[in-house]
């Protein structure tokens, strides 16, 4: 994204009536999905690569600067395939 600004929760406060929480899996760490953990949740990728692995096998990549939401989707996990950590913020409704 050269030149453009990247949306960003790190180092922000949340507003009220919203929740922030960050998630750091570290290299080759992966997350099993729940999908109550990222209801209603906007998530960027901080720092770092993101791989969602659907239960099929298939997966896609997503690097820092993305913003997803996960609605109606059930991966099986989040992984780090990077070798340096990897950084999640999600926003949600309180």
């Amino acid at each position: 994204m050269d030149g453009e600004e990247q949306l960003s929760f790190l180092g922000t406060r949340c507003p009220g009536g919203f929740r922030l929480r960050t998630r750091v899996l570290e290299p080759g760490e992966e997350l099993p999905f729940r999908s109550a953990d990222w209801e209603d949740a906007l998530v960027v990728v901080e720092i770092g690569e993101l791989e969602i692995e659907c239960r099929s096998g298939a997966s896609a990549g997503f690097q820092q600067g993305a913003v997803l939401e996960f609605a109606g989707l059930t991966p099986r996990c989040l992984r780090n395939p990077g070798d340096g950590p990897l950084v999640l913020t999600a926003l949600s409704r309180a």
